[in-house]
């Protein structure tokens, strides 16, 4: 996580995770604050309305002569109450490829729904599982390069798989096939047209640290009755939590396989919500073929799936009843109880 982003030359918070270099990033910047900053050196890089979201974000560059984490003190100093924060970097829920039982490829078996789900990944490749599916994308990465398509591919195919007739796609990163990253920017971008598509349940597979101003606009979606699933992360039983996943009013996942065990690589904690397959799961392959993957990304669609099939309105009401039925139709695993290896449990 820390080598991320090296294509452009990042800077580090104070954990050590890669943040952009000289800049910070400011939710609903008032007037006043902002002269105050200016006054200091500050100056405005970019301001993006997010009409959906009710906010604008600002981008600002700091002082030559001020590094990342002063820059950050003394914006918050400026204005105590203000939301303010660096530009973090997150990395793509990598999977395994066939990894796990061993298993081959199969058919993906489809159910018949008439869902609208969005996601929040790569881009999407014209494929034939997808061929009943009305996609609607959106490039919110660098504009300049068309960005890996692999993983978002078979994602949009297990939540076509899952009854997904519409799939609304943000591509979100940009750098190599072999490590694509986003930023924080890029993510609330894509939140905010989600929202503003009426999307009832969003799936995002990245992961990261916490970021103030992605916390604030993610509650705001939440508080409009819109449903998050995000995938625990692939770092490993003692892996730091990964965020958005560990967002207390965001649905975390994690896999398992047929056995009902958890996925070897699957993060660990007391944020993790329920489990699903994700273990040798037959998807969308590069080529038109059908490959098999593993990891808690993959587990993701079918709970984003069985919840977008209970949230037949976007309400705060809704979104409630709908994740309190999710956890009462989940089959204890592990220790009795909700655990930090499988949450609540296994949804079918």
């Amino acid at each position: 996580m820390r080598d991320l982003a090296s294509s452009e030359s990042p800077d580090q918070d104070k954990h050590g995770f890669p943040v952009r270099r000289g800049e910070i990033v400011a939710l609903d910047l008032r007037d006043a604050t902002l002269a105050s900053a200016q006054a200091k050196g500050f100056a405005v890089i970019e301001r993006t309305p997010l009409a959906a979201l009710d906010s604008t974000v600002t981008r600002l560059s700091i002082p030559k002569d001020m590094d990342t984490q002063t820059a950050l003190a003394t914006m918050r100093a400026i204005d105590a109450e203000g939301a303010f924060d660096l530009t973090h970097y997150y990395a793509m829920q990598f999977a395994t490829q066939g990894v796990g039982t061993g298993a081959k490829p199969g058919k993906i078996a489809s159910r018949k729904g008439n869902l609208k789900i969005g996601m929040i990944d790569t881009g999407v490749t014209a494929h034939r599982v997808l061929s009943d599916t009305s996609l609607q994308q959106r490039d919110f990465g660098d504009g300049k390069t068309a960005g890996p398509t692999e993983h978002g591919t078979a994602i949009a195919s297990l939540l076509a798989r899952d009854g997904a007739s519409q799939i609304y796609a943000a591509n979100i990163f940009r750098g190599s096939s072999t490590r694509p990253f986003t930023s924080a920017d890029a993510i609330v971008r894509a939140l905010d047209w989600m929202v503003g598509q009426d999307v009832p349940v969003i799936n995002i597979s990245l992961a990261g640290p916490r970021n103030k101003i992605l916390d604030k606009l993610i509650s705001r979606a939440v508080s409009k009755g819109h449903v998050i699933v995000a995938a625990a992360g692939n770092g490993g039983p003692t892996a730091p939590p990964a965020y958005p996943a560990a967002l207390p009013n965001v649905v975390a996942v994690t896999a398992v396989d047929r056995k009902l065990q958890v996925y070897r690589y699957a993060n660990q904690g007391g944020y993790i919500t329920v489990s699903a397959y994700g273990v040798d799961v037959a998807a969308a392959a590069p080529g038109g073929g059908i490959g098999s993957y593993s990891g808690t990304s993959f587990a993701t669609p079918h709970i984003a799936a069985w919840l977008a099939r209970c949230a037949k309105s976007i309400n705060s009401t809704t979104r409630a009843k709908c994740i309190s039925a999710l956890a009462k139709s989940a089959k204890d695993l592990g220790a009795p109880g909700k655990d930090e290896i499988y949450g609540l449990g296994y949804i079918s």
